[in-house]
């Protein structure tokens, strides 16, 4: 018979779920906007389907409180939720990049030369970041270290494209007769480009939550390039 205690846990992890498919929806759902962003029920499903990750957060992570001052888990269970509780954060803050790429997307010019000329810079970075999300929740739900490894090192290639479309931008339209759109659409590419390597860095967070579910070892202020060879090790 199922204890108390077990329905709260299998509640958590239910949530949790839950949320990952929430996030996985808005991937989908970006990803589509940077094909067509003009698509107004795209954008309105974005919008809806984040109050639903932002309720889910607030429900997680209440959850995680009382089961930690009601049941005093000990260090097994009590390293779970915990890690549980960091995901469920990073997971919401993965949510509002997204709703912040919306809103970028929402108001760029598709078919104008500064997308056009920067547009597969971004698609990779996404595919990147959409990959590193993906892989970090496999890593974290299936305890697989070697899998979060990968993610924290796919970091540095997201952060290099995402330095260069800082470095082109500037470059490119210097000295050049700028009208509004193009104003707007400098803005808005600096700010797509900028949300994408967030999801990255929340992406690494995630991995880094995994090796501390598996390992019991939280390497969050480690350097990822000097530390990532050591990241692989027996579960406790």
């Amino acid at each position: 018979m199922t204890t108390l205690k077990e329905k709260v846990f299998n509640r958590i992890t239910g949530d949790f779920m839950v949320l990952t498919r929430e996030v996985f929806r808005q991937i989908d759902l970006i990803e589509k906007m940077l094909d067509k962003n003009k698509d107004e029920q795209v954008y309105q499903d974005i919008r809806a389907n984040e109050h639903i990750i932002d309720s889910l957060e607030v429900k997680i992570r209440s959850e995680v409180i009382n089961a930690i001052v009601l049941y005093t888990p000990r260090a097994t269970n009590l390293r779970i939720i915990i890690s549980y509780y960091d995901m469920t954060a990073y997971l919401e803050r993965v949510g509002d990049l997204i709703m912040n790429m919306a809103h970028s997307l929402h108001n760029i010019d598709m078919q104008g030369p500064l997308f056009i000329e920067h547009r597969l810079q971004l698609e990779d970075m996404f595919q990147l970041a959409k990959s590193m999300i993906q892989n970090s929740i496999n890593a974290f739900t299936k305890e697989e270290s070697d899998l979060a490894k990968q993610v924290i090192e796919l970091d540095n290639e997201v952060d290099e494209i995402y330095h260069s479309i800082g470095r082109d931008l500037p470059a490119t339209q210097a000295g050049k007769t700028l009208t509004e759109q193009d104003l707007l659409d400098i803005l808005a590419i600096n700010a797509i480009a900028y949300n994408i390597e967030r999801i990255a860095d929340n992406a690494t967070n995630i991995a880094e939550s995994a090796i501390y579910l598996i390992q019991g070892r939280n390497i969050q202020h480690l350097d990822h390039q000097e530390d990532a060879a050591g990241l692989v090790g027996e579960k406790e």
